[in-house]
C-alpha cells in the first residue's frame, strides 16, 4: 500500500478496567497502528477513570449517552474518522499483525468485510494460554454459500474478528439497542441482506479471552439470553419473507427457532411470546435441523459445522496465541 488507511477501532466498556488495560495495549502495539481508539463508558463504576489517565493522549474516552453494547457501538460509530472501522469488546486480544492484514484485504479486494479466525481461551499465566474450544473460521466459508445463507443455517462468527468498511456500514441497518446478548448476530444478519463482498484474512486472528467476570456469563440470566436469542430470531423470521430461502436454509433456520423456543419456555419464559417457534412444523425441523447437525459434527471430529472452518490442531492454535 502507497498509504496507510485510516482504522478506527470502538470499544464498549462497562467495569472492566483492568482487562481492558490489556486490550488497549495489544491494539497499540498492532504492525498497522489505528487512527483512533474509541472507548464507550457504559455506566463503569469501577476503576475506569484511572485507567483514563494511563492512556490519555492515545485513546479517547466518551459517556455512552444511550445504554447497553448496542447504543456504544451506535455512538462510538457516529464518531468515528476511519475508512475502516474495528469493532472490538473490552476484554479481547487480537493478532498483532490482524488489523494491518485485513486492512490490506480490504483495501486489495475492495471488500466490505474481512473476517478471520477466533478461539476460546483462558489466560493461566502471562502468555500461558489454555484452549477452550476449536480455532473458528480457519478456512473461508464455502465460495458457493452467500453470508444470509450462511447465517441461517447457524454460522457463528464475533464481530472482533472482522474490520469493516465505514462507508459500507453506513449504508446498513445500526446495532439493535434493545438486546444485550446475540446483537452482534442480528448486526451481521442485517449486514448480510445488503450483499457485502467478503475476504477471508486466516492469518488475521483474535483471542475471545473467556473469564470469571464476563457479561454474558455472570450478569445476564439465562432466561434473558434466551429473550434476547428469541428476538433475533424472530426479526430474522420476519426478514425471512423477502428472501429466496433454499428448503435447506429455511428448515434448518426453523429448527433453531424449534429448539431456542423450547429452551425459553423451560427457563421459565411465557410460552405465548414464543411466536410460532412451537408448531408442529417447527418441531418437524428441529428434528432435521438436529440430524444433519449431528451429521456434520461427526464430519468435522468437533462440536462444528464444517462451513465454520474450524482448526483443530494444537498447532492451530499455538500459531493463533503466538502472534497476539
Amino acid at each position: 500500500m502507497t498509504s496507510e488507511p485510516a482504522i478506527s477501532v470502538i470499544i464498549p466498556v462497562k467495569n472492566r478496567a483492568e482487562l481492558l488495560k490489556a486490550t488497549l495495549n495489544n491494539i497499540l502495539q498492532q504492525t498497522l497502528p489505528p487512527t483512533e481508539i474509541i472507548v464507550v463508558d457504559d455506566g463503569s463504576t469501577d476503576h475506569l477513570p484511572d485507567v483514563k489517565v494511563q492512556f490519555q493522549g492515545k485513546v479517547r474516552f466518551v459517556e455512552n449517552p444511550g445504554k447497553g453494547p448496542g447504543a456504544a457501538r451506535n455512538h462510538g460509530l457516529q464518531l468515528a474518522s476511519g475508512k475502516y472501522i474495528q469493532f472490538f469488546d473490552s476484554d479481547d486480544l487480537m493478532t498483532l499483525d490482524k488489523l494491518r492484514l485485513q486492512a490490506e484485504a480490504l483495501e486489495k479486494t475492495g471488500a466490505d468485510m474481512a473476517y478471520g479466525p477466533y478461539v476460546q481461551a483462558f489466560e493461566q499465566s502471562t502468555g500461558v494460554w489454555e484452549q477452550r474450544d476449536v480455532v473458528m473460521q480457519q478456512r473461508a466459508l464455502p465460495r458457493a454459500k452467500s453470508l444470509t445463507s450462511v447465517l441461517l443455517l447457524g454460522w457463528n462468527c464475533i464481530t472482533q474478528s472482522c474490520l469493516f468498511r465505514k462507508s459500507f456500514l453506513e449504508k446498513a441497518p445500526a446495532w439493535n439497542e434493545q438486546l444485550i446478548t446475540h446483537e452482534d448476530y442480528l448486526f451481521l444478519f442485517n449486514l448480510s441482506l445488503k450483499n457485502p463482498r467478503l475476504a477471508h484474512t486466516p492469518d488475521a486472528g483474535v483471542i475471545y479471552r473467556m473469564h470469571g467476570s464476563q457479561s454474558t456469563e455472570n450478569n445476564t440470566n439465562t432466561l434473558s439470553r434466551s429473550a434476547d436469542k428469541l428476538a433475533v430470531l424472530r426479526q430474522m423470521d420476519l426478514a425471512l419473507k423477502d428472501l429466496d430461502a433454499t428448503f435447506y436454509e429455511n428448515w434448518n433456520f426453523f429448527g433453531r427457532c424449534y429448539l431456542t423456543a423450547a429452551h425459553f419456555v423451560k427457563s421459565g419464559g411465557d410460552k405465548k411470546v414464543t411466536s410460532n417457534f412451537l408448531s408442529n412444523k417447527h418441531l418437524l425441523a428441529s428434528f432435521l435441523y438436529r440430524w444433519h447437525n449431528k451429521m456434520e459434527r461427526k464430519a468435522t471430529g468437533t462440536n462444528w459445522e464444517s462451513m465454520h472452518g474450524v482448526g483443530k490442531t494444537s498447532e492451530d492454535f499455538n500459531k493463533l496465541v503466538k502472534s497476539v
